[in-house]
């Protein structure tokens, strides 16, 4: 009867990981951050990209405060472009990480975007992460 019990439980979580997953569109999230890296980091356009970022976020921080974030983010140097490389759900929430890459003629940088939405809703960030180098992988991380 336990073994049973275990089995019922066992495809009902895996029935909800697949619902939460099927309501992700990872094309629609990377694009929506990958347009949003491009404005923060590349053109460095801190308004416009305050203005992106889903309301939870702009709820928290200031303009004046994102601002800051960026400047030191992007000092010394700054992407020329940004690529999408990998995507991962966000457990128990809506949304996922976006991970991309920015680089100029002689360095990478290593960045991490996590969107709030769903493929209905659609996606808006509500951060952006730099890392010195790769982010580790992770056993949901995929690559685009």
């Amino acid at each position: 009867m336990r073994e049973s019990l275990a089995i019922v439980l066992l495809a009902a979580m895996a029935g909800c990981i697949y619902y939460r997953a099927s309501n992700h569109s990872p094309i629609m999230a990377a694009t929506s951050a990958t347009e949003f890296a491009q404005v923060a980091l590349v053109e460095r356009n801190a308004d416009k990209a305050f203005n992106m970022l889903h309301p939870d976020a702009q709820a928290y921080s200031t303009k004046q405060k994102f601002a800051e974030i960026l400047t030191a983010m992007n000092s010394p140097t700054a992407p020329l472009y940004v690529n999408a490389t990998d995507f991962e759900p966000i457990q128990g929430e809506e949304g996922m990480n976006i991970y991309l890459t920015g680089e100029t003629d002689t360095q990478t940088f290593y960045y991490r975007i996590p969107m709030k939405g769903t493929k209905e809703k659609g996606y808006k960030p509500i951060g952006l992460f730099r890392n010195p180098g790769p982010y580790p992988k992770s056993s949901l991380r995929r690559p685009f």
